[in-house]
């Protein structure tokens, strides 16, 4: 038999594979290009790049800041093979984001890949700025209260 075997995968040409290291994609990303320049953006301190370079290793923390501020798949700078952005590019912030932090855990079945999904999933959810005014004043009106409560009861 001549056949060449079929290709297993969703294989890109070459000259598709972008051949940069995911630090250096991260530079791009950020639209740094100095180590300084990098830190200041990430609101981090030039040694922990130095550091992530050393280990050749992204800490999950600058993906996350990237997702949020410019879009960036995560999955990019990683690999270097998937779509660079997710959702709408350039958007302009309407207003900052309030997380309600609730302790809820994945359920057993729950795979890594799953959750990951998930959580850019909520990630990249439009903000309603009526619904965020309403959480951000019941917070400042929560905290108010429990402040008189503390002076009232000195």
């Amino acid at each position: 038999m001549t056949e060449a075997p079929a290709a297993y995968g969703n294989i890109l040409p070459t000259s598709q594979l972008d051949t940069n290291t995911p630090l250096e994609r991260v530079f791009a990303a950020a639209g740094c290009r100095t180590q300084a320049e990098l830190a200041a953006f990430l609101g981090i301190r030039q040694s922990s790049i130095s550091d992530a370079k050393k280990r050749d290793s992204i800490p999950a923390e600058w993906l996350l800041k990237l997702l949020r501020m410019k879009q960036i798949n995560p999955e990019w700078i990683l690999s270097g093979v998937e779509a660079k952005y997710l959702g709408v590019v350039n958007a302009a912030p309407s207003m900052p984001h309030v997380v309600k932090v609730v302790e809820v855990k994945p359920p057993a079945a729950c795979s890594s890949q799953e959750l990951f999904t998930e959580l850019v999933r909520r990630a990249m959810q439009p903000l309603d700025s009526e619904t965020v005014q309403r959480e951000v004043a019941k917070t400042w009106q929560t905290i108010s209260t429990l402040d008189i409560g503390k002076k009232n009861s000195r």
